[in-house]
């Protein structure tokens, strides 16, 4: 995680926590503030296997060579984490090869505190055509949590109030789930939103306060936001009373 400023998606939906529709401020800031009072030592990120993912959804590289760009790319902390997600999912990729256009990594303002912007970082790699369908692919590879099913839906909802519209219209959502089963153990399912509680506009707007709202009252509680690093992101901020 980032930061109280810039937080993945996941990580909001998961301070939102399981029951959304009735969380309040308080709760989200109970969540927010052991998380980010941690000391934490230096991480690694899922980017060489999203990477991949984009090549073998292209059909460009092989299994076997997806998992060499992971085994010699990004931190050595976690090249191992990011070997074991593309096996996960790479025969899926391959089963599924695509037209695909690039759509990088998007940081939304979702709304301010104490005059900084408040972002949530998207993941979304591309948009891949197949049969006739459009699907925004969104990449779910961590370990460290294992998102209950309303987690799912917000963060599907997220992304297609996000993408799913002008140019990208009519286009789905494809969560690639390929964290921890039941069992701990790293497996995959592919998600889509068309099989997903998807919540309105207007709902993921009362989300994003309640949200912000719970960040303000973290910080205002000792939970120091850094400075957040937008290296690499798209910004979008929509600079209208709704979000979405």
């Amino acid at each position: 995680m980032s930061g109280l400023l810039l937080m993945s998606v996941f990580d909001v939906a998961r301070a939102l926590g399981a029951q959304p529709l009735r969380v309040t401020r308080e709760e989200v800031a109970d969540w927010l503030r052991p998380e980010y009072l941690k000391k934490r030592g230096g991480g690694f990120n899922y980017d060489p296997a999203i990477n991949a993912t984009f090549d073998l959804f292209r059909g460009v590289v092989s299994r076997d060579e997806a998992i060499l760009h992971c085994l010699t790319k990004g931190n050595p902390k976690g090249r191992q984490q990011n070997t074991d997600a593309i096996k996960c999912i790479a025969d899926y990729a391959l089963a599924n090869v695509s037209e695909c256009d690039r759509i990088g990594f998007t940081a939304v303002v979702v709304g301010r505190v104490n005059g900084a912007n408040v972002y949530a970082g998207i993941k979304a790699p591309m948009l891949r055509r197949r049969d006739g369908q459009a699907l925004i692919v969104m990449p779910g590879y961590r370990m460290s949590h294992r998102p209950v099913e309303t987690e799912i839906d917000v963060v599907c909802s997220i992304v297609l109030a996000t993408f799913g519209r002008d140019d990208r219209a009519g286009a789905d959502v494809e969560y690639l789930c390929a964290g921890p089963g039941i069992d701990g153990q790293r497996q995959f399912r592919a998600i889509r939103g068309r099989d997903r509680t998807i919540y309105d506009p207007d709902t993921l707007d009362h989300f994003m306060q309640t949200f912000v709202e719970g960040v303000a009252i973290a910080i205002d509680a000792g939970v120091a936001p850094k400075k957040p690093d937008l290296r690499g992101y798209r910004i979008i901020d929509p600079n209208q009373p709704s979000m979405f």
